[in-house]
């Protein structure tokens, strides 16, 4: 008797440990729908920027390369340009998505260049801005390129600015009046010169104003926002010629494009911010990398600025190795969340990392997804069902080189 009564209490007590993590594992699996997809060729594919439209779906912007490239060590190639055989073209790739991540249409756009989309908007019309750069092959030389597509993909106007050699756009927003803001870099990048470089347009994409700054050296802007006060922040990197290091460096524009204030804050290596925005105190938060000092590694770095740029905190995070932010976002209840690449942990050479930090950019949980090979993440937005949608490439799954990476995460970021 007493025997029987303690096999049915180890029973119990068996059952009970069962459920309980069955209802942990539950508890922590969000509500928002999960999934990831690929999209590329038997070549190079890679997506840098990533929103959620509309009616619920997605609109991705990067490239694609029509068939395989050969990379040759000369100094584009270095400088992080593709050189291509005579039958190879890479082209700004877009393409939409439903909410399960099924492509509804895409587009290919380019010239007989190299060219990359790297920043996609839904414009208020319920269609698309895009903007990267153009290599134009037989003129030797790279130009903003902004393209208006409809809210089916076809193309309404495309408009072209150059002021140098090398101009190369990064980021791209709707501003408050329905025209658009450029922001990127001009020079000549064989040389290491190469300004800031923001452009104010009208709804129709004509210039009302533009504004190039910067010292002697590599100074480049990544990530453009306007504030609700109307005025214009950036970040990027200031790097002085002749110094070996270069800081993240922010500025404020007013709406003329007048220099307001800039900041820069650094160590004594080189630090680069990718992405901003601004907070709901009317504070900014920034994300890049910072190389460490005692190790010559990079970390992710996240900064907290007030509203006149002002640091109030700042995070490092990262491991024995190479870490990068590319995207950061403010989530809903007030903390962050941030995209990028490891090397320091996960399953491959370099694997995608999510961050989310709490409103003090206190760790609160982090994610790595990847194979055996390099995968990155470059953009990330907060879905309409609390998840988050990340974009960037993948070297371990799909059918080519690189392809698109779409994934879809719940709110606890589990795929």
């Amino acid at each position: 008797m007493r025997k029987s009564v303690i096999i049915k209490l180890l029973l119990f007590l068996i059952l009970i440990s069962f459920l309980s993590v069955d209802y942990a594992s539950a508890e922590n699996k969000g509500n928002a729908i999960t999934w990831d997809k690929t999209f590329g060729g038997s070549s190079e594919d890679m997506g840098f920027s990533i929103i959620q439209t509309e009616n619920g779906g997605y609109a991705v912007a990067g490239y694609t390369i029509l068939a395989r490239e050969k990379r040759k060590d000369t100094w584009r190639a270095k400088l992080g340009y593709i050189e291509l055989t005579e039958d190879k073209r890479q082209d700004f790739w877009i393409i939409k998505l439903d909410k399960n991540g099924n492509m509804e249409w895409d587009e290919i756009f380019g010239d007989e260049g190299t060219d990359v989309a790297r920043s996609i908007i839904q414009t208020k019309d319920g269609g698309y801005a895009v903007v990267g750069s153009i290599w134009t092959k037989y003129a030797s030389k790279q130009d903003f390129w902004l393209i208006k597509l409809g809210e089916n993909g076809n193309k309404e106007w495309e408009k072209t600015f150059n002021k140098d050699e090398n101009d190369i756009a990064y980021s791209i927003i709707q501003t408050k009046d329905g025209g658009y803001a450029i922001a990127g870099g001009t020079g000549k990048r064989f040389w290491g010169e190469v300004n800031c470089w923001v452009i104010k347009l009208d709804a129709k994409g004509n210039m009302e104003w533009d504004n190039d700054f910067g010292g002697i050296g590599w100074d480049e802007i990544y990530s453009i926002i306007q504030t609700k006060d109307g005025s214009f922040i950036t970040t990027g990197s200031a790097w002085p010629k002749g110094t070996g290091r270069g800081n993240v460096c922010v500025v404020k524009l007013d709406r003329r494009g007048y220099l307001v204030w800039t900041k820069t804050f650094g160590g004594s290596d080189y630090d680069e911010a990718r992405s901003i925005i601004q907070t709901d105190d009317g504070g900014y938060v920034v994300a890049g990398f910072t190389i460490l000092e005692d190790t010559g590694d990079r970390d992710v770095w996240v900064i907290k600025l007030d509203k006149e740029g002002n640091k109030i905190w700042d995070k490092t995070l990262g491991g024995t190795s190479e870490d990068w932010a590319n995207s950061i976002i403010q989530t809903k209840d007030g903390g962050y969340m941030v995209a990028g690449w490891t090397s320091s942990m996960g399953a491959g050479k370099t694997d995608v990392w999510i961050i989310k930090l709490n409103e003090r950019g206190d760790l609160v949980w982090d994610k790595t997804f990847g194979g055996s090979e390099n995968d990155e993440a470059h953009s990330i937005v907060q879905t309409e069902d609390g998840g988050y949608a990340v974009a960037g490439w993948t070297k371990s799954k799909g059918a080519g080189n690189s392809d698109i990476w779409i994934i879809k995460l719940d709110e606890n970021g589990n795929l």
